[in-house]
């Protein structure tokens, strides 16, 4: 079986009315008779109070859809719509008590009958009082009259535990009650709760109820159910009142039918409002589904991505290696080792190598090593790449080097011809080539 936190999910994403009337049906019996109990009776008042707690519920699904046992927030929500009805229609009820005092079933046993009758008035206050564990499990196990393995599912317990938190809880209740002049041996109580404290609902409740609180921010119809029902005790006791009596709870009736009239009007200005919030929502998602890639399309733009992969990685094998590119000219002669200068050469312009495109694009680093002369006159001769990691780095790095330009070096105050060698590395961080500085030479 579903269990309520999964069918209030599902309303509150999908306003599934299925689920919430499965809800209601699950639950409706256990709000009533709690709302009886509270309003003494009151059949009209307690229907009321249902209606009242159901819509509360439909309107914050939302915020209690992780809630762990519905039936403890049911109970609690019931008995602030009851208290809070009450004191609205305490003047009436007092009028009217007699007519509208509801002859619930009793035990055959007269001892068993007047210990109920102490019960009654005082039972959903010591429940109150309970703490929350404690309650739930009453609630489940008597209210809701499940067994003590739905107990135990409902509250994480094994069948054993949940029995014993159980009697624990029957054991704390009959305490407070025998605080208040309802003494009771456990055995008794838990006999009193399972055959007393749930009544069933009028016939038709459910349908009426699911309807009124399925409508949400429909305000105007659950003010119409509720001022069908005080209409009805206003003509009970305009049976029971004589003459004066009669016009004062007529003229009470219209009073109160008149400010709830008033009510629906400021109603409308609300579902005006969330009819256009609805309206907006309805243009944001045609918005997002004009935004949405169809499958074709999105399998089309994978192969085209794995085709481009493919080449990229056709582009990065290694090209045969040419044969060493050298810069034109005839070789220099009565050229000196760096190492046997006086002075060494320095840099004056020594441009950056340009990183070749199809090694950038394929995301592959690499270096060079250039050989040169810097002539007496501090030109680039005869540069060629002695050495490197790919071929294809080999003409930018010589290109770059040509171009390079240098204050000659020294041999007994003369400036003679020099060969060096240059190592020039490719990084992707910088798209381009990197030189070191001249004491890196070798």
């Amino acid at each position: 079986m579903t269990d309520d936190s999964t069918l209030l999910q599902r309303y509150a994403r999908d306003r599934s009315e299925s689920d919430f009337a499965e809800l209601v049906r699950r639950h409706l019996n256990l709000v009533y008779s709690a709302a009886l109990r509270q309003v003494n009776g009151d059949t009209h008042l307690a229907q009321d109070v249902t209606q009242l707690v159901f819509t509360d519920l439909a309107r914050k699904a939302d915020q209690l859809a992780n809630h762990r046992v519905l039936a403890g927030w049911l109970f609690t929500s019931t008995r602030f719509a009851a208290a809070k009805l009450v004191r609205g229609a305490r003047r009436r009820q007092i009028r009217e008590q007699e007519a509208l005092l509801m002859q619930e079933d009793s035990p055959s046993d007269p001892a068993a009958q007047l210990d109920w009758e102490r019960v009654r008035p005082v039972l959903d206050e010591a429940l109150g009082e309970l703490d929350e564990r404690d309650r739930e499990a009453i609630l489940l196990r008597y209210l809701e009259g499940r067994n003590f393995a739905e107990v135990g599912a409902r509250l994480a317990l094994s069948d054993n535990a949940a029995r014993m938190r159980v009697d624990r809880a029957v054991d704390k209740l009959r305490g407070l009650l025998a605080r208040r002049g309802a003494t009771s041996t456990a055995a008794a109580l838990s006999l009193a709760l399972a055959n007393q404290a749930i009544v069933a609902a009028p016939a038709g409740l459910a349908a009426t109820v699911t309807g009124t609180a399925l409508a949400g921010t429909g305000t105007a119809a659950t003010l119409t159910f509720m001022s069908l029902s005080k209409l009805q005790l206003g003509l009970a006791g305009a049976v029971l009142a004589t003459g004066a009596g009669f016009y004062t709870v007529q003229e009470q009736t219209n009073a109160a039918l008149r400010a709830e009239l008033a009510g629906v009007t400021q109603g409308t200005g609300e579902i005006t409002r969330l009819r256009q919030e609805n309206e907006q929502l309805a243009r944001t998602t045609r918005q997002v589904a004009s935004l949405q890639v169809s499958e074709a399309e999105l399998v089309r733009l994978q192969g085209e991505v794995a085709a481009q992969q493919q080449r990229l990685k056709a582009m990065a094998r290694p090209a045969p290696r040419p044969a060493a590119r050298a810069s034109s000219g005839s070789p220099v002669a009565d050229t000196l080792d760096i190492a046997n200068l006086d002075e060494k050469p320095k840099p004056a312009t020594m441009l950056t190598p340009v990183y070749p495109a199809d090694m950038a694009a394929a995301g592959i680093e690499g270096s060079v090593v250039v050989s040169f002369v810097i002539d007496a006159t501090g030109k680039v001769r005869d540069a060629q790449a002695v050495k490197s990691s790919r071929p294809e780095f080999e003409a930018a790095a010589i290109a770059a080097v040509e171009n390079w330009q240098f204050d000659p070096g020294l041999k007994g105050g003369r400036q003679v011809n020099t060969r060096v060698s240059q190592k020039i590395n490719f990084n992707i961080a910088g798209k381009g080539g990197t030189a070191p500085a001249p004491a890196n030479w070798f």
